[in-house]
């Protein structure tokens, strides 16, 4: 019993670090976006000043070496952080819940219970020391928890996203000018959304990242801004598509029966009321009623008949 107090106090008090770090990091990204917003207002009026004739012109944003190591740090540090915490909560959880059969009960060879000793379900009763010992593992489970928690409450990976696409420097104001990050912070943006992808092993977990239209976003990377903006100061964006394939891929892994949902684009209300119209058009067309299109034979011959006998009479009357 005091092992596994002394374990499950290590446990929330590493929980408890990681959580103090991820906050920390976080604050820190979100106080440079905000920063390099305010910054990127004013380098947006002098790129329009310096090209009145260019639209939809994408920029790099500028910032010093420092800012920039940071900020990749920073991402890289997030997706470990919560990688690592949540999959710690998986593997509890999971262990928890193999040990709800209860490790008592077991026959002389270790091959689980011999059949009849426990009644009609064949289960062996749990015991105190399995439940206990249950109860300890799903109490170190949720100080990990509480660090994903966290990146949802704050809403982590919108901002990670909102980061690579541009969206977070955008201003209505002036849509003409297109500023993006440092290819060195889309590339480690994109990475890190391909971590928590690839390594979260809780499914409420990869439910939440998939169902957040986030992924979405990300998935319409504008890819064409950046090797433009690339071209323009003789950059290469080889590396950010090379991460942006990867991330293609490792959602693709992710595909399942469950997840397949997460995929697949449905038509909006707008666009079911446009289909429906276009269903009850064809319907009316097909079920015209004959008569309408007979009258309308009908007077066509009527018409002939009538060229045709004036034009015989004619012929007749010029007859010697």
């Amino acid at each position: 019993t005091t092992t596994t107090t002394t374990t499950a106090t290590t446990a929330v008090e590493e929980a408890h670090l990681l959580l103090e770090e991820l906050r920390t990091v976080v604050t820190r990204l979100e106080d440079l976006a905000r920063r390099v917003r305010r910054a990127a207002s004013r380098d947006r009026d002098d790129d329009e000043n310096e090209h009145e004739n260019e639209n939809d012109s994408p920029r790099f944003l500028r910032l010093d070496e420092r800012d920039e190591g940071d900020a990749v740090e920073w991402l890289r540090r997030i997706a470990e952080l919560v990688a690592s915490s949540e999959r710690k909560a998986g593997r509890l959880s999971r262990r928890s819940r193999r040990g709800r059969g209860g490790g008592e009960g077991r026959n002389g060879n270790g091959h689980g219970p011999e059949k009849g000793n426990y009644g009609n379900n064949d289960i062996p009763p749990e015991g105190e020391e399995g439940r206990r010992r249950r109860q300890h593992e799903e109490e170190m489970a949720l100080p990990y928890l509480s660090l994903f928690e966290f990146f949802c409450e704050k809403n982590v990976l919108a901002l990670v996203v909102n980061i690579v696409t541009g969206a977070a420097f955008a201003d209505d104001a002036s849509p003409s000018v297109r500023l993006l990050p440092p290819l060195s912070i889309a590339t480690q943006s994109i990475q890190s959304v391909s971590i928590l992808v690839q390594n979260v092993s809780r499914p409420t977990t990869l439910y939440y990242l998939l169902s957040n239209n986030r992924v979405n976003d990300l998935i319409d990377l504008p890819l064409r801004l950046y090797q433009r903006a690339a071209w323009r100061e003789g950059a290469e964006a080889g590396e950010l598509t090379t991460h942006f394939v990867s991330f293609l891929k490792s959602l693709a892994m992710r595909v399942n029966r469950e997840t397949l949902q997460f995929f697949l684009s449905f038509p909006r209300t707008n666009e079911k009321e446009e289909v429906e119209e276009e269903k009850e058009e064809k319907r009316d067309d097909d079920e015209k009623p004959l008569g309408d299109a007979d009258d309308v034979d009908g007077e066509t011959k009527k018409e002939a008949m009538k060229s045709k006998t004036v034009s015989e009479g004619t012929s007749t009357s010029r007859r010697p």
